[in-house]
């Protein structure tokens, strides 16, 4: 018998983040410190209480192989105000249902 312990794997995580970012200088801004949320609603209510005090707030989530490293593009979950340009070519959550490949045209009804 091996005294190691059976370690579990998770085969995919999804974690959230909230980033702030302050004014810096003229018309820049600067990232505060990334903070970890615990899921989508404690990512919507950082950013919420972020959104009125900060030039920038994002909220995201990304999903993928903690033991591989492998990680699917963020997903946004909301933004606000001034933001870096590398942003601007995330996908919204809002977008990313309807890019399902298992989905087909036949999938969608018009009322």
């Amino acid at each position: 018998m091996s005294s190691r312990k059976k370690q579990d794997t998770v085969e995919r995580l999804t974690y959230y983040v909230v980033q702030t970012y302050r004014a810096a200088g003229r018309n820049g801004i600067s990232a505060d410190e990334p903070m970890p949320a615990t899921d989508r609603d404690h990512a919507n209510r950082l950013f919420e209480r972020y959104k009125p005090i900060r030039a920038g707030v994002v909220a995201f989530y990304r999903t993928g192989r903690p033991d591989t490293g492998d990680w699917d593009d963020a997903i946004i979950l909301a933004r606000h105000g001034r933001l870096p340009a590398d942003v601007d070519g995330l996908r919204d959550d809002c977008d990313a249902d309807f890019e399902r490949p298992d989905l087909g045209e036949r999938d969608f009804k018009v009322a």
